[in-house]
């Protein structure tokens, strides 16, 4: 079964990357005619690591649009449509994709306040579930029992959600950090989801490899085109909704623990953040210098070898746990 599907995770892949070259300059397009850009004032050129009235944290040195996460959301979805259409959990994934993405992608244009982000997150991580998609059981991965959870994964699956879309958006703060993260972890998802048969979340996989990589043509250091929260909340949801459909066709929560393994780096950030901000009596939802990748860059670390130090660690931890199951 897995044999014969295989040109499907083939044309997923390629109908990303041609979708990302056409959207992905009618995306800076958009971006410059809505001046939807991450823009730097003369204050910033003194001092690049300052904060503007958006709560952004700058480092760039040139006004860049914020709007790539328009071609990463029209990209995915195109090529999802082509290669498989729409079955009632994908229409579930695709609807409350698109919540996440128009939210985001307003608070892009006008910066909304915290409290209605998070409640756009919520609200986009319970529409799968409405159609069915959602964390059922807990799987010992040693043993290979699994428990039911009930009801229990309704919030526990909102909870996952919402987690991981804040761990790439946070992570979104050096030119290609977020995409080239968000890629490796989706290529580890696929060859679990090879190795468990999962032929859709294959597929799902694929395509965000497709997109961030053509993504990455345009995002890596010196960036042309940022991705935004709304592409940083869009492919944090989509590699939750991976991970929680392989749980859901399986019963097992292998694709779970390498999800988050592979997510691992933005995750420990968020630790280290939040801790960092406690101590220092500040709000941890404010935008502020205190990120690993933030400390590196002010420690005299160029962006480029940031990206690849956390595109390593990455890897890294994709692979260990792969090379255990093989064995």
């Amino acid at each position: 079964m897995v044999f014969f599907s295989m040109p499907l995770y083939f044309f997923a892949f390629f109908y990303a990357i041609l979708a990302m070259f056409l959207f992905v300059p009618f995306a800076k397009m958009i971006g410059y005619r809505f001046d939807i850009i991450d823009k730097v004032h003369s204050e910033t050129l003194e001092d690049p690591t300052i904060e503007n009235s958006d709560n952004r944290v700058k480092i760039h040195k040139k006004a860049t649009p914020r709007t790539g996460g328009l071609a990463i959301f029209l990209s995915f979805w195109i090529a999802i449509i082509l290669t498989i259409g729409f079955s009632k959990e994908v229409l579930g994934i695709f609807l409350g994709s698109l919540l996440i993405f128009v939210i985001m992608f307003i608070d892009d244009a006008f910066s909304l306040k915290p409290g209605i982000k998070l409640l756009g997150q919520l609200s986009a991580s319970f529409v799968p579930i409405l159609f069915g998609v959602r964390i059922n059981f807990i799987n010992n991965p040693i043993t290979g029992q699994y428990f039911a959870i009930g009801w229990i994964g309704i919030p526990f699956t909102i909870f996952w959600c919402v987690a991981f879309m804040n761990a790439m958006n946070l992570i979104d703060g050096l030119d290609g950090l977020a995409g080239g993260i968000a890629g490796i972890a989706s290529l580890g998802m696929v060859v679990v989801s090879l190795m468990k048969g999962m032929t859709i979340t294959a597929i799902f996989g694929m395509t965000i490899v497709g997109v961030c990589l053509l993504f990455l043509r345009y995002n890596f250091h010196p960036a042309s085109i940022f991705m935004g929260d709304s592409g940083a909340n869009f492919l944090g949801y989509m590699i939750a909704m991976i991970s929680v459909w392989g749980g859901l066709k399986t019963s097992t929560s292998a694709i779970l623990i390498i999800s988050i393994l592979a997510i691992g780096v933005p995750f420990f950030d968020i630790f280290f953040s939040i801790v960092t901000r406690l101590r220092k009596k500040k709000k941890i939802y404010e935008a502020d210098l205190e990120n690993i990748h933030y400390q590196l860059h002010r420690k005299g670390w160029g962006q480029r070898r940031i990206a690849f130090l956390f595109y390593s660690i990455t890897i890294l931890l994709c692979i260990i746990p792969i090379f255990l199951w093989i064995r």
